[in-house]
């Protein structure tokens, strides 16, 4: 399938990348499969050509020169998931350059990687002190946010700590977290959350968690 199958043609082809809005993004690096390559930021963007540099170890095929890629990112000026194509090239010192780079969507669509788990853990609202923890099963993890089922009643916009290992055979991580979707089913309720203030220690190894998890998938590991 070709790069535009998956995500669409852009409604305005001569969308050019402005710099302001891309430098310092984070993005995350597909193949058309999308299956997920590394993570990056944006250094700079001019004429339809992009910088990164890569936040995780690139799993690339060996002395690839010249490789078609999906990137996925979040403009926060807008609040809006990103979707671009292009070419990346190594450059040395972890660093990538982008050519013939495109936007293919700029919607509300979610704007990174998310792997399925079945870990549990516990949310602790913040609306006012001395409200219990409440339980709950997280459905989804990415780098930038997850999704949780709880009987803990969240509304837009509303905060809280969320405490779980995140996947299996981590230690307990505690993180803040903003709803932003809120889905009722019959019997619970789904939140989309993203997650506040993640160092980007974290975020990096959220990253390399759900690689490693692609990875085992794609050798036959589950």
């Amino acid at each position: 399938m070709g790069l535009f199958g998956l995500f669409g043609r852009k409604k305005d082809e001569d969308e050019e990348v402005d710099p302001a809005d891309y430098a310092g993004m984070r993005l995350e690096i597909m193949d058309e499969q999308e299956n997920l390559l590394f993570a990056a930021r944006a250094d700079n963007s001019w004429d339809g050509s992009m910088e990164l540099r890569a936040l995780t170890v690139p799993r690339l095929p060996p002395r690839a020169e010249y490789y078609p890629v999906l990137m996925r990112g979040y403009q926060v000026k807008t609040r809006k998931a990103v979707h671009m194509e292009g070419n990346i090239t190594p450059q040395g010192n972890g660093v990538w350059s982008v050519e013939d780079l495109k936007i293919t969507s700029k919607d509300n669509d979610r704007a990174f990687y998310r792997q399925e788990t079945t870990v549990r853990g516990t949310v602790m609202p913040l609306r006012q002190r001395g409200i219990a923890e409440a339980s709950c099963r997280l459905i989804n993890v990415s780098a930038g946010g997850v999704c949780i089922q709880t009987a803990a009643e969240f509304m837009v916009g509303e905060r809280f700590l969320l405490k779980s290992t995140l996947f299996e055979g981590w230690k307990p991580t505690p993180v803040m977290c903003a709803v932003r979707r809120v889905t009722r089913r019959k019997s619970s309720t789904e939140y989309g959350c993203e997650f506040i203030d993640l160092s980007p220690a974290i975020e990096s190894a959220i990253t390399r968690a759900i690689m490693d998890i692609q990875r085992e998938r794609m050798r036959g590991g589950s």
